[in-house]
Parts: structure tokens; C-alpha cells; sequence
């Protein structure tokens, strides 16, 4: 299968359908991301500030099992899994969610504007951001790399969000695991992880 990479950038300068003002929001929160973040709908809700959701054909979102293939063939390419619109971030992005493969990973702890999780080996939030670092040994994965995922959300946020953009990125990271087969190297389940206590 060919990868089809998509830059976020392209994804916000361009099209007629945006330029004309007629974004359409005709889905839900269980919709988007090919129905993958169902499990985290109200959390999308809540962090979005909004029940109605849209994409955009110049960024198709992909199923599961389309990406898990994208993420078999490349390890270099960081590649948008999907890219969320909502009618208060137009013309702009709501959201975008992303993996690749990374052999830096972060220590939990070490930032106090961060909430972390507990998730082995890496999970942590900010305002606008969340990112996470699973073991998923297969395919294009070098050795010793982990998959890396984040959502990043345009819209200012605050500490009380956290929660909410880790059962996201939750979501879509269970079904990008279970679709490459790693879903007990990964550690993760449907339920989003409890936040990380440092050990005392």
C-alpha cells in the first residue's frame, strides 16, 4: 500500500470548501477518526467545547488497519492518522492525532507543567497537547523503538482538560495497537490509564 502523508499545514490552506466558509459539521464525537475515539466521545465533547465535528477530503482520517500498514512500511514518516474540525477552531484544525516510531522517550516526572499517566513506557498532557510511548515490536518498528502518538489541539486548554486529552489519545492509540497486533506489548486498554504517582 502506498502511504498517503498529510501535512498538517495543507490541511489548513486550501480547498474550496473551506475557503468558501462552507465547512460541514455532520458528525459526532463517535464519528470521527472512523468511529475510533467512540469510546472517549464525551471526552472529545468536553475538551472541544462542541457536539458537532467535521473532516475534510484534503485529510481523510484512516481505519485502523489502513494506518496500522502505513506504520508497518515507514519509520521515518511522521503521518496523521486523523485531523478533526470543529465549528469554533474555523478556519483552523480542532485537533490532529499522529504516531510514528521514536527511540526518545521522555522522563515522567521531570516537567510540573505536565499531568503524567501511567502508561509503560511514557504518557503525559499539557494544555494543548498529549503524547504517549507504547511497546509495539512489529513491523517497520526499529529495535529498541517505541510507537509514539500525540494529539495536539489548537484551542487553549487548561489542567482541568487533562484527563479528557489522554482518554482521547487513549482511544485512538488502543485501536492503532490492536490493529498492528502489540495490544498486550502495549499495555493498553479501552479504559484510559490512571494518572502516574512519582514513586516516593
Amino acid at each position: 500500500m502506498s502511504a498517503l502523508f498529510v501535512a498538517a499545514s495543507a490541511c489548513t490552506s486550501g480547498g474550496d470548501e473551506q475557503n468558501s466558509g462552507e465547512q460541514e459539521y455532520d458528525m459526532t464525537a463517535n464519528e470521527v477518526c472512523q468511529g475510533t475515539l467512540a469510546g472517549s466521545a464525551d471526552s472529545l465533547e468536553a475538551r472541544a467545547r462542541s457536539e458537532e465535528f467535521g473532516e475534510i477530503d484534503m485529510a481523510p482520517s484512516y481505519t485502523p488497519t489502513d494506518y496500522a500498514e502505513v506504520l508497518m512500511e515507514n519509520n521515518v514518516i511522521t503521518t496523521d492518522f486523523c485531523v478533526i474540525y470543529t465549528p469554533g477552531a474555523y478556519p483552523m484544525d480542532f485537533a490532529t492525532i499522529e504516531f510514528a516510531w521514536s527511540s526518545m522517550v521522555p522522563t515522567p516526572g521531570h516537567e510540573r507543567r505536565l499531568t503524567y499517566y501511567d502508561v509503560d513506557a511514557y504518557a503525559s498532557t499539557s494544555d494543548q497537547y498529549a503524547a504517549m510511548y507504547v511497546n509495539c515490536p512489529v513491523g517497520a518498528a526499529p529495535p529498541d523503538e517505541l510507537l509514539w502518538a500525540e494529539l495536539a489541539v489548537q484551542t487553549p486548554g487548561s489542567g482541568s482538560d487533562h484527563d479528557d486529552m489522554i482518554a482521547i489519545l487513549n482511544s485512538a492509540a488502543y485501536a492503532v495497537v490492536e490493529a498492528l497486533g502489540c495490544t498486550e506489548e502495549s499495555g493498553l486498554t479501552p479504559e484510559p490509564p490512571a494518572r502516574w504517582e512519582a514513586p516516593t
